[in-house]
């Protein structure tokens, strides 16, 4: 079971992932849930472990199938 942070991240990558159709970079999420960039990579790390996006360093986060 997620956590309702852990989903309102998943929500986020993929609201603006559909808009920009790239991957998601920390700093997009950072403005969308109004926190900080150092907040996510955290986030992201846990959501990564749990297999429910691909992160790439630098490059951006994508959900997976699982993540959707």
């Amino acid at each position: 079971m997620l956590s309702q942070t852990e989903e309102n991240y998943l929500k986020a990558i993929y609201s603006i992932g559909l808009h920009t159709g790239k991957s998601v970079s920390t700093n997009n999420i950072a403005k969308e849930l109004n926190t900080k960039a150092s907040s996510v990579t955290d986030m992201i790390k846990k959501l990564s472990d749990k297999k429910l996006i691909n992160y790439i360093k630098y490059q951006g986060a994508n959900l997976t199938s699982k993540g959707k």
